[in-house]
């Protein structure tokens, strides 16, 4: 028997669920964008989301999705003709690939096999054959599972080139430690769907003064108006003045999640997150479920797995709907060879052991032979 929709978990890599107060937010009545009420929240949410990025820079939240939110930090800082090195380690690495087309890059690929990280060395590498305009990298491919040592490879960028570094965190950011200022992103781009546990609708950008200063000097216009920073910075510094209407009910649900974020603690949350996929990827293991990533680069915030031989996608996410629990096929080059499980934001240990028992019951129906509650036992075991 199918469960009510009501009572689904949601342990997809996005969006995730949602807390009660965090969707009351948004059925709070619309307040005109010039209200001073609303415009003293906008503020407030701001230099909470300063916190979150971990900066003093500039910080801007636009209605749209994170992917916006990558291609506007891409476009304001490279021009037609500008050399882009683009580190790729999954689907959505090949977004800033396309962008970087889009907008006249030059882009040179730094191909990293599926479930694998970029090494410091290669991007060494790389900065020594070429001089980039940028350097863009996805910190958690989210079709792979795999996270990039984005601070270690900040500190390569800064020492060896004066390329801008551009950093996708759109599933890190609130989940797993990020430090813009710290790590030598000049431009840190995110949304609010994941870790930040918000609907789906803001693209959230972190920019520094390198940024800022390279927009006056620019030798053509930003390709992009609506994405043009310098359209919206006036905004950002002063929410009383106009450039396009901002989501209102949307920043009402990102203040109450950050005050949230930032009530439970940064440092405990990244913890919680590191507990919940440990015991997470233990529990498929002890099931002799193999990982897409390696276990070296796994991030703390989703796991991406490969389905047994024999089991069918759509029969082993349809048994997982049959007990509640909604994961997500995996995509790109290896399309419905697995599935992929969201651990961050909200998730408990709760949800983990639901969806544990979940899928010790679909692959037990699907007919799978492992030990029975060995998922579950060791799952425990690292909540413990």
């Amino acid at each position: 028997m199918t469960c009510m929709n009501e009572r689904e978990l949601l342990m997809i890599p996005g969006p995730t669920n949602v807390d009660p107060l965090v969707l009351r937010a948004l059925s709070r009545p619309t307040l005109a964008h010039t209200d001073p009420q609303f415009i003293e929240t906008f503020e407030d949410t701001l230099e909470n989301l300063k916190k979150i990025f971990v900066t003093k820079g500039d910080v801007f939240a636009v209605a749209g999705s994170g992917t916006l939110a990558l291609e506007i930090g891409l476009a304001n800082i490279i021009e037609p003709g500008d050399k882009v090195l683009n580190v790729v380690i999954g689907y959505f690495g090949d977004y800033f690939v396309k962008m970087s087309k889009a907008h006249g890059g030059v882009p040179s690929v730094l191909d990293i096999p599926w479930g694998r990280c970029a090494k410091v060395d290669q991007i060494q590498e790389a900065l020594e054959k070429e001089d980039y305009k940028a350097v863009t990298i996805t910190h958690v491919d989210t079709s792979t599972g795999a996270v990039n040592p984005v601070k270690e490879i900040g500190q390569i960028v800064h020492q060896r080139s004066d390329a801008f570094y551009i950093v996708d965190t759109v599933c890190s950011l609130g989940g797993i430690e990020v430090r813009a200022d710290d790590w030598y992103i000049d431009a840190c781009l995110s949304g609010s769907q994941k870790c930040l546990g918000v609907p789906p609708g803001l693209a959230l950008i972190s920019v520094n003064d390198r940024v800022l200063n390279l927009l006056e000097k620019r030798k053509t216009a930003v390709s992009f108006w609506y994405g043009d920073l310098k359209n919206w910075l006036p905004i950002m510094k002063n929410p009383s003045k106009y450039f396009a209407t901002p989501p209102v009910n949307m920043i009402y649900s990102l203040s109450e999640s950050l005050k949230a974020i930032l009530a439970e603690g940064l440092e405990t949350r990244f913890r919680r997150h590191h507990i919940m996929a440990q015991a997470f990827r233990s529990g498929l293991e002890s099931l002799k479920v193999k990982l897409v990533a390696d276990l070296a680069c796994a991030a703390d915030t989703l796991t991406v797995a490969y389905y047994p031989d024999g089991i069918e996608d759509l029969a082993f996410r349809n048994g997982m709907r049959q007990c509640g629990i909604v994961v997500a096929s995996t995509i790109g080059s290896i399309r419905g060879k697995g599935f992929r499980v969201g651990h961050m934001g909200n998730v408990n240990q709760n949800d983990i052991m639901s969806t544990m028992g979940s899928i010790e019951v679909t692959l037990k129906r699907l007919n799978y032979r492992f030990n029975d509650g060995a998922g579950l036992a060791a799952a425990q075991q690292k909540l413990l």
